[in-house]
């Protein structure tokens, strides 16, 4: 028998797509509340823009293939939504450790380095839950597909 979507996949993967539209704000809300940080444009885009809206994309296209209520076979969309959601937030997290590293001084007070760095590692953690919830396929059903 195929694999069956999760109970509250949908939903979870909402609330991942919500985070991953969050992760966008930092660098342009920061500086309208005082937690500015000295970043280029182009560096905030890389790490804030694109991984956020890969984020948000991915998982509300999941959220859209988990409600639908279908049976998934192999979970191969899901799966792969899901992980490209798990990449982009390593990338946020990842890009930010030297100005966690660096935080509390003058240039990089506390406060504004949390905003800007936070997202990144929920996205993290969310998408490797959601990757641990997804059914294992049975072999049987994926050489009757293939």
């Amino acid at each position: 028998m195929p694999a069956v979507a999760p109970r509250g996949l949908g939903r979870a993967q909402v609330f991942l797509a919500i985070v991953g539209m969050l992760s966008v704000l930092p660098p342009y809300l920061g500086p309208a509340v005082g937690l500015e940080l000295d970043v280029r444009a182009k560096v905030e885009v890389v790490d804030h823009v694109v991984p956020g809206v890969v984020v948000a994309v991915c998982g509300i296209l999941g959220a859209l293939l988990a409600r639908r209520d279908e049976e998934i076979a192999d979970g191969a969309a899901a799966l792969g939504l899901i992980g490209l959601c798990f990449l982009a937030g390593l990338w946020q997290a990842v890009t930010h450790v030297p100005l966690v590293l660096d935080a509390g001084g003058p240039a990089t007070p506390w406060d504004a380095v949390l905003l800007h760095s936070i997202a990144g590692p929920v996205i993290v953690a969310l998408a490797l839950w959601l990757v641990l919830r997804m059914p294992e396929s049975d072999p049987a059903d994926l050489r009757a597909s293939g």
